[in-house]
């Protein structure tokens, strides 16, 4: 968040591209508890170990293959799915670092072939000889998040990347003209459609669990875009935005992915717009964005809450109602119905949001981050990364619960007034999203992620405002659809 006198974004990896490199009302995706009993694929890969990870990718593109197979006629005008020509190659990343070259069989992919360290932390599908192609070290990216968060993070992996092969066989994007992040945004747009498969249960290696898909799609933050210095920095978007097009695929399937309509979409990631802002990793100090003072005339205030107070007294306005200014105030409890457990609430009762102290700094410091060491390739998660918007995003949730009693007299304890409270907030984050230095509050880039992150890992805590019956994937769909649609959609 940027205040009128404050706030950047943490050291991030970008990772590199071969077409791709890894880099409310909601609907429900139901998925069975257990994964079907069922052979390992037996699929040829060149340079293949048989390890656990090269048999869980093996395992991930024969259930995204046979996807394709029965979908590619339903983008393709009916033509059934032709074979990858180049084939499916594994790489130890490590090696290539060591060596500067790949060995064997694997040596003759033709991207490896272009430029051997490209693979390196990565997977790709590769343009030049229909292939597809991934780092197996278990140290490096695909190795270290697949440990953390799942075996369906493995099959997100590469059904982007068949994503990308979809592209080839459509000629999508033949002139090359299309801004990278496009494209990527539509790979990660299959990979939702193919999750939706899979959790109907048409993917016997990945069948699992909502909750297992949620720490997917944590993984699948860990692989966005750093905040660019430069337009030509953007590549695959940042996490919101990534995120939001596998929810897309998921609740809309390829046909929409692949209508030519999809590249109207837009997208949130977008470069800091003051020196200050970037010093800061555009991040308030906790104590800032705890402090409700109106900025102007306390130079300690960050100006989230008086900046919501605003909004909502605009929005209220326009429906010819009055709006009473929302406090916050600290205790280790709400002072109203939350549960035992509760350190983050909304009292009708007095018009205030509480939160404990501890609670707001675990929120405060909720972001987990990468790091890779450039002499070896291996990558390390940074968890309690500061992220100012985390907090900030249960602030506004807290006001979307006062919208529901002030404005219409509605419920704020079930899953309805929890689902409303976030598509307002995002509704709220469309508004302050913009990069304009003379706005005198507004979100900074890397607080779309923060948002993103709080969704899947906050909002849900029996600490915060509890799941209520959702799963970190409706909560972002609900943030989504007011981010995209506004209050009226809410």
């Amino acid at each position: 968040m940027r205040g009128q006198f404050s706030r950047a974004r943490r050291a991030a990896v970008v990772i590199i591209t071969a077409a791709l490199a890894l880099s409310g009302c909601a609907s429900v995706v139901d998925g069975s508890p257990e994964q079907n009993k069922v052979p390992n694929a037996n699929l040829k890969v060149y340079g293949d170990t048989h390890s656990a990870f090269d048999t869980a990718a093996k395992n991930a593109l024969s259930d995204v293959m046979a996807f394709w197979k029965t979908n590619y006629p339903k983008v393709s005008g009916g033509a059934a799915l032709p074979p990858l020509k180049g084939g499916l190659y594994s790489v130890d990343g490590g090696e290539v670092l060591r060596t500067k070259t790949v060995a064997g069989e694997a040596g003759k992919e033709a991207c490896i072939q272009h430029s051997p360290s490209f693979i390196i932390d990565n997977a790709a599908f590769c343009l030049l000889d229909d292939s597809i192609v991934w780092d197996r070290d278990p140290d490096h990216l695909v190795g270290v998040l697949v440990k953390r968060y799942g075996d369906l993070l493995m099959a997100l992996v590469f059904a982007h990347e068949f994503g990308h092969a979809i592209q080839y066989r459509l000629k999508v994007d033949a002139d090359n003209n299309l801004p990278t992040i496009k494209t990527e945004s539509q790979a990660d747009c299959a990979a939702g459609a193919f999750i939706a498969s899979a959790f109907k249960g048409n993917a016997p290696h990945f069948r699992s669990t909502p909750a297992q898909l949620d720490e997917a799609l944590n993984g699948f933050l860990q692989i966005r875009d750093s905040t660019p210095e430069s337009p030509d920095d953007i590549s695959h978007g940042n996490g919101f935005d990534r995120v939001s097009a596998i929810e897309d695929g998921i609740q809309k399937g390829v046909t929409y992915c692949y209508d030519p309509s999809y590249f109207n979409r837009t997208f949130t990631e977008r470069q800091f717009v003051t020196d200050q802002d970037y010093a800061s990793g555009g991040n308030e100090t906790l104590e800032q964005v705890l402090n409700p003072n109106d900025p102007t005339k306390d130079s300690n205030a960050g100006g989230l809450q008086p900046d919501l107070n605003r909004f909502w007294k605009a929005a209220a306005g326009t429906i010819n109602k009055d709006w009473k200014d929302v406090k916050i105030a600290q205790a280790d409890h709400p002072k109203c119905g939350a549960g035992a457990s509760s350190e983050f609430g909304y009292c009708p009762e007095d018009n205030t949001v509480y939160y404990s102290n501890a609670f707001a700094k675990k929120a405060y410091y909720s972001l987990t981050d990468l790091k890779i060491d450039r002499t070896n390739g291996n990558v390390t998660l940074v968890d309690n990364q500061p992220a100012d918007f985390a907090l900030g995003t249960l602030f506004a949730i807290g006001w979307g619960m006062a919208v529901r009693h002030q404005l219409f007299n509605r419920s704020t304890d079930d899953a309805s007034a929890l689902n409303a409270a976030i598509c307002y907030t995002g509704a709220y984050a469309k508004d302050i999203n913009v990069a304009d230095p003379n706005k005198p509050f507004s979100l900074s880039p890397p607080d779309m992620d923060e948002a993103t992150s709080a969704m899947l890992n906050l909002v849900g805590l029996d600490q915060s405002y509890g799941a209520r019956g959702t799963t970190g994937l409706q909560r972002v769909q609900s943030f989504v659809k007011g981010y995209g649609g506004g209050l009226s959609v809410c």
